[in-house]
């Protein structure tokens, strides 16, 4: 009969059982170390995972609607500030490089529209057009 060798293990060892994943660092980016229970954990726990997705591949991905959107809100807004600041108007003039000054951007609009042989710019409620008068723009505000 052969004799099997056991080794006993001396809970007293200070040396870490071994385990069969090592430790990962959590891939949100926040430091902690873990110890994965499947091969395939990235992620501390679900929030972790939560944070990761709405702070990183979500946002990555909407930059560029994110940025646009921002530029037609302010846009907007400052449609909104010029023409309510002439009460009882039902169109308003200004000078565009006022607006321009304010953060006006011309290139942000959502949609064009032709009245009379003119093509106004539509913005979330109103719609603008640019035009020359004796060598200086003006924008031409309406609400829609």
């Amino acid at each position: 009969m052969k004799q099997i060798k056991s080794e006993i293990i001396d809970p007293t060892i200070s040396a870490p059982l071994p385990r069969p994943i090592s430790a990962k660092e959590c891939e949100c980016g926040c430091g902690h170390s873990f110890s994965p229970r499947r091969r395939d954990n990235i992620y501390l726990n679900k929030q972790h995972a939560d944070f990761a997705y709405n702070h990183g591949k979500r946002k990555s991905k909407n930059k560029q609607r994110l940025i646009d959107d921002k530029a037609l809100r302010k846009n907007d807004n400052l449609l909104d500030k010029h023409f309510k600041s002439e009460k009882g108007q039902g169109e308003i003039d200004r000078f565009y490089d006022i607006l321009k000054a304010d953060g006006f951007q011309s290139g942000y609009y959502i949609g064009i529209y032709s009245q009379n042989e003119k093509e106004y710019y539509i913005s979330y409620r109103y719609m603008y057009r640019i035009y020359k008068s004796n060598g200086v723009l003006i924008i031409n505000i309406k609400k829609r």
